[in-house]
């Protein structure tokens, strides 16, 4: 490393740290031997952010989208980009633990690791069922993982002695993309509520079926909601009201400007769908992200999905001073394997 580089990341592990100095200790997982697996609270509602960076794209400092709500010991995983399944293990959670999987929507940034979770299940030993809850497009997806792992499963039924089949584990479900809060889910730990986000224009919607959800999981000791991608959201305001945790997508307001002038250039000259329109009309800013926190009166924020996040060199504080123009509460720039 330089000598700039050992700055950033040194700045990076003290802002984390004094973020985890602010939570209750209850709220703070012990950590185990030097290299081994962080251990898994087993009692109360834990945060887990898996992989904090926006947009698809690989970079070293963080992975694509990823995050679990651990409720008493159980995993509850919140969308799966790449690098998710390796986290999970890094944070304690073996592929067997993870029995319900939560897409906000179907990019890939937030999908890839569906399938490996999936077929490393199938090889590692697993509970009963997993079922992978999202929008529409969501049980085609779980067929469609199994497609890619049905030459190893019928290599090990044959090579191995193995008789379970991976349509008779796995399932995937479908949700309404309801313009109001819905219950999607319940079991003994958790409520989990659904709503339809803002991350497709309507003239995309016209065009396609596919839609994206933020959810909310509430547990007997707290409520944390997950934005997905989206741009401002009244939808997403209603489903957080009074939430102990949003954890929400955030774009550096200069990047978002530089977006919306390269979309602006590209509609000019006849483009009228393109990368840079997406992005600037479909996520949140920083500032946006501080408006819909003030309006639902969440207790803290969790900034993730960063945009540009691990691709340059933008400090944490801007981020956090960008939202607390519009929101006094607590602001955290989230970073892969934090706890909260």
């Amino acid at each position: 490393m330089n000598r700039r580089e050992v700055l950033k990341y040194g700045a990076q592990l003290a802002a984390v740290a004094a973020a985890a100095r602010t939570l209750p200790v209850s709220a703070q997982t012990p950590a185990g031997p030097a290299g081994a697996p962080a251990r898994v609270a087993p009692k109360g509602t834990t945060l887990l952010l898996l992989g904090t960076q926006g947009g698809p794209g690989i970079n070293l400092a963080r992975g694509e989208a990823g995050n679990a709500v651990i409720v008493d010991g159980q995993p509850y995983v919140v969308d799966c980009g790449y690098g998710t399944l390796r986290a999970l293990v890094q944070a304690g959670i073996r592929p067997a633990d993870v029995a319900n999987i939560w897409l906000t929507h179907l990019h890939n940034d937030h999908t890839t690791d569906v399938a490996a979770i999936l077929s490393h299940q199938m090889t590692g030993g697993r509970p009963p069922s997993t079922t992978v809850f999202g929008p529409f497009g969501t049980a085609d997806l779980v067929k469609g993982a199994i497609a890619f792992f049905k030459g190893d499963v019928e290599i090990r039924i044959v090579d191995e002695g193995r008789s379970v089949r991976p349509d008779s584990l796995f399932k995937g479900r479908d949700l309404e993309a309801s313009a109001s809060p819905i219950e999607v889910y319940r079991d003994e730990r958790v409520t989990v509520k659904a709503v339809e986000n803002t991350h497709y224009p309507e003239r995309a919607k016209a065009r396609m079926p596919y839609r994206s959800l933020a959810y909310r999981f509430d547990t007997a000791t707290r409520s944390i909601v997950f934005s997905g991608d989206t741009a401002p959201s009244a939808g997403l305001v209603d489903l957080a009201r009074n939430a102990d945790l949003l954890v929400c997508e955030a774009m550096d307001v200069a990047q978002h400007a530089r977006l919306a002038e390269q979309a602006r250039q590209a509609i000019a000259a006849g483009n009228e769908n393109s990368v840079a329109r997406h992005v600037a009309e479909t996520h949140s800013t920083t500032e946006d992200v501080g408006k819909m926190a003030a309006e639902a009166k969440v207790k803290m924020v969790v900034l993730s999905h960063l945009l540009p996040g691990g691709n340059s060199d933008l400090p944490e504080t801007a981020y956090i001073d960008a939202v607390r123009k519009h929101f006094d509460g607590q602001v955290i720039v989230g970073r892969d394997g934090l706890r909260l």
